[in-house]
């Protein structure tokens, strides 16, 4: 009898275990209803992805390319120029992890940049399906998406992580520092402005007080008896 209820519970273990890792993934962002995943390839007005904002663009490394690609779409997604400004695909996590820019970890996430020894991708969706990546490849396809259920392997290359470079994250190490220097760049144009307007107030002053002295009425010379009968000789 207890052999036959072992039976009966190791099926549904095995079933139970894969219905979790499937809607595990899309529990990871379920409540993040702000973000809008890129699913067709950015045109190439798109100052993001072009030689107006993108770094890589710049410097003669523009799509299809893979980091070119990814710095456009952090880019793109936060408003703001992503932190990463340099390195190859491979360098890219190690770069991140050694300057603090971003969190990172083994967790997928919506906008998180996926890195891999000689790749880049960007994470669009999470659901039953898997994950969903957007890339494009140096020399190659411009732009494509692609669905994975693991991301250990892409291309036989080695998976390292992903970096959290979507919606606030930023570590809160830098995040300080930031709010460090932009407090002392206040500072700096506050005490700037004041001796602009300290100079100003001098000047004038100085131009009312000339202004006031050559608009007093001088008074004529009192003339003498003697000075009189010089006068109408």
């Amino acid at each position: 009898m207890t052999k036959k209820k072992t039976l009966l519970i190791i099926p549904f273990v095995i079933v139970m275990s894969f219905i979790l890792s499937l809607i595990t993934p899309a529990l990871c962002y379920a409540d993040d209803s702000t973000y809008e995943p890129r699913l067709t390839a950015p045109s190439s007005s798109s100052a993001y992805y072009n030689r107006e904002l993108n770094r890589y663009f710049q410097v003669g490394s523009g799509m299809p390319n893979c980091v070119a690609y990814a710095y456009g779409r952090i880019y793109e997604m936060n408003g703001e120029a992503p932190l990463i400004t340099h390195g190859s695909a491979g360098d890219w996590y190690f770069i991140n992890k050694s300057n603090g820019y971003y969190e990172y970890g083994s967790e997928p996430k919506l906008g998180a940049v996926a890195c891999w020894s000689r790749h880049v991708a960007v994470v669009e969706a999470i659901d039953e399906n898997g994950i969903t990546l957007s890339e494009s490849h140096w020399r190659g396809r411009y732009f494509n998406t692609v669905t994975y259920k693991t991301l250990s392997s892409h291309y036989g290359q080695t998976f390292y992580g992903y970096i959290y470079t979507y919606n606030g994250g930023v570590t809160k190490e830098l995040e300080e520092k930031l709010l460090n220097a932009t407090n002392q760049n206040s500072d700096k144009i506050i005490t700037e402005r004041a001796r602009t307007v300290d100079v100003q107030n001098q000047f004038a002053l100085a131009t009312r007080s000339i202004e006031e002295n050559s608009e007093e009425q001088i008074e004529p010379p009192v003339l003498t008896l003697a000075d009189k009968l010089s006068t109408n000789r």
